[in-house]
């Protein structure tokens, strides 16, 4: 329902592309805009979810997956050198994304994403976004 809701916003009548998050719920919320506003959706790897573990190895349990976001809190999305876990931190994720949306800068003009909360969090000062929450943000 709040997928549909969103989808129905006047602002992608300005959409060229809807880039989504690989992730399940990030790609029904795509696909629900996609089926309201027929735009071409590509799926792309950079938009995923903040990552516990940075070195591409899997963090072994919930528990330390919670320990990493815990830490990441703490620190206010720094890791430091100390840190015992690996995690993302807010700057590299900024980087991650910006790095993607820059693939598609020469061919588009306007482009939706479909990520996560974290990810958005990076782009703007609000520090939560609702579900199917939207941010308008201009990337230079």
């Amino acid at each position: 329902m709040l997928a549909q809701q969103c989808a129905q916003q006047p602002l992608f009548a300005q959409v060229q592309l809807i880039l989504s998050s690989p992730y399940t719920r990030a790609l029904q919320t795509a696909l629900e805009i996609v089926r309201f506003n027929d735009i071409p959706l590509k799926v792309d790897l950079g938009l995923h979810e903040w990552l516990p573990d940075n070195t591409g190895s899997r963090t072994d349990t919930d528990e330390q997956a919670a320990t990493a976001y815990k830490l990441y809190r703490q620190h206010a999305g720094k890791r430091t050198t100390a840190s015992p876990l690996p995690y993302e931190s807010a700057a590299e994720m900024k980087a991650r994304v910006l790095a993607t949306l820059n693939k598609y800068d020469a061919s588009y003009d306007c482009i939706a994403c479909v990520t996560h909360g974290e990810v958005m969090q990076q782009f703007g000062d609000q520090k939560d976004v609702d579900y199917c929450g939207v941010r308008v943000i201009a990337v230079d």
